[in-house]
């Protein structure tokens, strides 16, 4: 079977960029309704930047331009003006990826089928890494604590904007990236729902290495998480759950601003 990096290098010299793990959703996050449809790639625009950040492929740091569907990469425009925003990291102008769309032959199991899905492995200033999503790299190693908690803070913002958003928590495929689409969330921003594994995923690791809650990561919105949770809402001033859409983005907004000093 041929290695994830030389089938993505492959696939990048054809057009056609590919990314494994990032399939269909987990029951609780499937699309509603319906699931992904394929879109000709020829039904959708080409772009080299989000919101004037350049695109760059990330196994080899060269410019590229991929295709997105329209209103996706409206809202990867919105997000990116906000995490700027947010972050106070002004200066970030180039985000390394694997791409958008992808051929998805006789089989539409992903959003990147659609152009409706992204996937992040570094924030840049110029060559100045700022964030990077690329935890296969740089688990283990003495920078990881200062690291972990910039990808943290990067997710976070990620899930204000997006309601299906996989980190290295998901799978192993995902330890090279983020991947983002709003197959769950559709234009709008989310809402949490405590079913899902992926928000509960952030909201404890935000808890733990951004607000230093003790909680464990099971993807399980247990009573170690509301009470984790429910501490950060109570430092900010705010009462009640995550089921608030308010409080919600409160949450995130906080953790993205943690892990940034």
């Amino acid at each position: 079977m041929l290695s994830r990096r030389h089938l993505l290098t492959g696939l990048v010299a054809s057009g056609a960029l590919a990314v494994s793990g990032c399939s269909v959703p987990s029951v609780i996050d499937r699309p509603r309704p319906g699931r992904a449809r394929c879109v000709p790639r020829s039904e959708l625009p080409r772009h080299g930047d989000v919101g004037g950040a350049r695109l760059h492929y990330d196994l080899d740091g060269r410019p590229r331009s991929f295709h997105f569907d329209a209103g996706f990469h409206r809202q990867l425009t919105e997000w990116w003006t906000d995490w700027r925003e947010t972050s106070g990291l002004t200066a970030a102008d180039r985000i390394d990826s694997y791409g958008a769309w992808i051929d998805g032959g006789n089989t539409c199991d992903s959003w990147h089928h659609a152009g409706r899905a992204f996937d992040i492995g570094r924030v840049r200033r110029g060559e100045d890494v700022l964030v990077s999503c690329r935890e296969d790299l740089w688990a283990g190693t003495g920078d990881e604590p200062a690291l972990r908690r910039r990808y943290w803070s990067l997710a976070a913002h990620l899930h204000i904007h997006f309601a299906y958003v996989l980190t290295y928590l998901f799978d192993a495929a995902h330890r090279n990236h983020i991947h983002i689409d709003n197959g769950v969330s559709g234009s709008g921003l989310s809402t949490f729902r405590s079913g899902s594994r992926v928000q509960v995923q952030v909201v404890q690791a935000s808890s733990r290495w951004l607000f230093d809650e003790a909680v464990e990561i099971t993807g399980r919105m247990d009573t170690a998480t509301r009470r984790a949770s429910n501490a950060v809402l109570g430092a900010l001033g705010r009462s009640g759950g995550l089921a608030s859409t308010d409080n919600w983005h409160a949450f995130l907004r906080a953790a993205a601003g943690r892990g940034l000093s």
